[in-house]
């Protein structure tokens, strides 16, 4: 079947675990979040929600099944390119626009489109998420990294030196927790000295919450996207700029994101499994994990939303961020290494990137559980 696509029209598809869809350009100019896709070549899609855009008008070949395809003339894409333009037309000059918050509906795949026309015009960016509940990095973390190469299409995502605080969770019910993370990730951030673009993907939250957020990583600027009413009622103490939105938002799965970390997207790499031998101290960090009020002193109460850590039982299933702390009190405001799922309690055997542990001491367990090995 062929399908012509004029200007500024999408071409949508929706394809389950177990579909295939086959697509080709056959001419013209064709792009996926800001890919451009090679003419006379099959991109084959699998479990997938994605879209592909056309400036100028393209012709495509599509075999196989899907849940759902249509043609779409409701776009953002070139309100994205107006702002890689906009940089292009001054020279890629950030010294007075450089860090944007990334609020709203469809905000990962503004940032990636984003991402990808930058790294198209030779350009590097800081990639930061601070929503927890996404996992474009890894959920239930909040963590940075630099990309300089092309987000796939299909692959999403590679993972290449990100920094990460694991926060445990993948709602925010700790402030002081994510205060704290979030607080230090952009110290770490500063002292790098980076002369970027800066995109933070951030969660939903009031306008109180967004202006602490403003003054703490020296945002520039506010985009939201596809949220008119977000757009109206938001009071931020920078100047914001709408977007509209996408003609349908893909969720992120955890266990899609957790999986990938530790098989690739097409199960390319092989994880270790071993028991932990090394004198490992499991640790959860918040005011959930302390004594229960009916076990303080009379008279004493619980703390609220601390930080501080407390040796655990390990639990099924857990997923475990490998602190680079080393003393206990430390552990709250570290970033971690990388991440381990545990697999059986009996023996501490684990689900783990690398064929042994670093040398350190404290492992994370928070509210994640991963079953698929």
């Amino acid at each position: 079947m062929e399908i012509r696509l004029w200007p500024n029209q999408e071409f949508r598809i929706e394809v389950s675990e177990t579909q295939k869809l086959k697509v080709m350009v056959v001419s013209g100019l064709a792009e996926i979040k800001g890919q451009e896709l090679l003419n006379e070549k099959w991109y084959a899609f699998k479990d997938i929600k994605t879209f592909i855009f056309t400036f100028s008008g393209c012709k495509l070949k599509v075999e196989g099944a899907c849940d759902l395809q249509y043609v779409s003339g409701t776009t953002n894409v070139p309100s994205i390119f107006g702002i890689v333009n906009f940089f292009s037309k001054n020279g890629f000059d950030y010294s007075k626009l450089r860090t944007f918050m990334v609020v709203g509906n469809g905000r990962s795949t503004l940032c990636f489109t984003l991402i990808n026309f930058f790294v198209r015009m030779g350009k590097k960016v800081l990639f930061t998420e601070i929503d927890p509940s996404r996992g474009n990095i890894f959920p239930g973390a909040l963590s940075t990294m630099h990309v300089d190469t092309l987000i796939d299409c299909i692959e999403g995502l590679r993972l290449k030196n990100p920094l990460s605080f694991f926060y445990g969770s993948t709602e925010i019910t700790n402030m002081e927790l994510y205060d704290l993370q979030t607080t230090k990730l952009q110290e770490a951030i500063k002292s790098k000295n980076i002369d970027d673009l800066h995109l933070i993907l951030c969660p939903e939250g009031a306008s109180a919450f967004y202006n602490t957020l403003i003054k703490r990583f020296e945002v520039d600027r506010v985009i939201v996207v596809g949220n008119e009413r977000l757009y109206h009622t938001l009071d931020v103490i920078v100047e914001k700029l709408m977007i509209s939105r996408s003609g349908f938002v893909e969720e992120k799965e955890i266990g899609k994101s957790i999986s990938r970390y530790f098989k690739g997207v097409n199960n390319e790499y092989t994880p270790f499994t071993f028991n932990v031998k090394y004198k490992w101290r499991v640790v959860r960090i918040g005011e959930m994990y302390v004594a229960p009020a009916s076990a303080l002193p009379l008279g004493s109460a619980r703390k609220v939303g601390c930080v501080e850590a407390s040796e655990v039982e390990i639990s099924e299933n857990s997923v475990l961020g490998i602190s680079e702390a080393r003393e206990i009190e430390d552990v709250a405001g570290s970033p971690v290494l990388g991440y381990v799922v545990v697999i059986d309690t009996g023996t501490f055997k684990i689900l783990c990137t690398q064929p042994r542990l670093p040398k350190y001491v404290f492992l994370i367990q928070g509210d994640l559980k991963h079953i698929e090995y």
